[in-house]
């Protein structure tokens, strides 16, 4: 990652991860178990949890310094020579936005285009999220409502920043990404899925388990369709930038 930074010229500053090796009680109570239980949902990897705590903690040390914003990458992440341009355009605050995810997996997936912002990028929509939280810039307010608003892990930390259904912010996407993941099967993130897995159907039925995500699944349908429009319309979102900052209101 140094070299990734210096290769673009970029300050940085690492922060030391927690151990998902060395979780404890007080780490496994930040898990919203029964939402997972009633959603159908397997149990997590220590990993995931891991990276959740982790990124949650330099969202409240973004929220204690008074910075505007921040750029979280994660120790797997590569870089397009153009993130700093990208990155420039997000801290002249031109538009207001929550978090713009830099990093997509699935770029087939319908992506609306909004802002063009120069070195053959667009800030934009997708329809209606992707996962991933390799990189992305999230503001102070942002991390304020995202701490309060979802004070438990249900979801791993990408999807709950993607799921603006869900928690209220004002998500962007840059097209063509800028953030790429170095390798697609060798985090550490998965450990320990596949046997927790095996566990999770030892002492729950299948068909109770599909019964409850097949719910939950008509439910998200139609909550995501009808936040979209909101979100389209400029209905969502936390940050607001002095009218000074802004060429574009989104």
């Amino acid at each position: 990652m140094e070299k990734e930074f210096q290769s673009l010229g970029l300050s940085f500053e690492i922060q030391k991860a927690i151990d998902g090796r060395r979780l404890n009680a007080s780490h496994y109570a930040q898990v919203d178990q029964d939402s997972r239980r009633r959603l159908g949902l397997y149990p997590l990897p220590n990993g995931s949890i891991a990276n959740w705590l982790t990124q949650r903690r330099v969202m409240r040390d973004l929220v204690e310094s008074g910075s505007e914003m921040i750029a979280i990458f994660e120790d797997d992440a590569r870089f397009s020579p153009t993130l700093p341009a990208v990155l420039e355009v997000l801290e002249k605050r031109r538009f207001a936005f929550d978090v713009v995810i830099l990093h997509r997996r699935n770029p087939r997936r319908a992506f609306v285009p909004c802002i063009p912002i120069g070195a053959g990028h667009t800030i934009g929509r997708l329809r209606y999220a992707d996962y991933g939280s390799e990189g992305y810039v999230i503001t102070r307010e942002a991390a304020r409502h995202f701490l309060g608003t979802i004070p438990k892990m249900v979801w791993g930390i990408d999807q709950s920043l993607s799921r603006f259904w869900d928690s209220g912010l004002n998500v962007f996407y840059v097209d063509p990404p800028i953030v790429y993941c170095e390798g697609e099967h060798d985090s550490q993130i998965e450990d320990g899925r596949a046997a927790r897995r095996r566990e999770f159907y030892s002492t729950n039925r299948r068909i109770i388990v599909v019964c409850r995500r097949t719910v939950a699944g008509i439910r998200r349908a139609i909550r995501k369709r009808v936040m979209f429009r909101k979100l389209i319309r400029g209905e969502i979102g936390v940050t607001t930038w002095p009218e000074s900052t802004k060429t574009h209101r989104l």
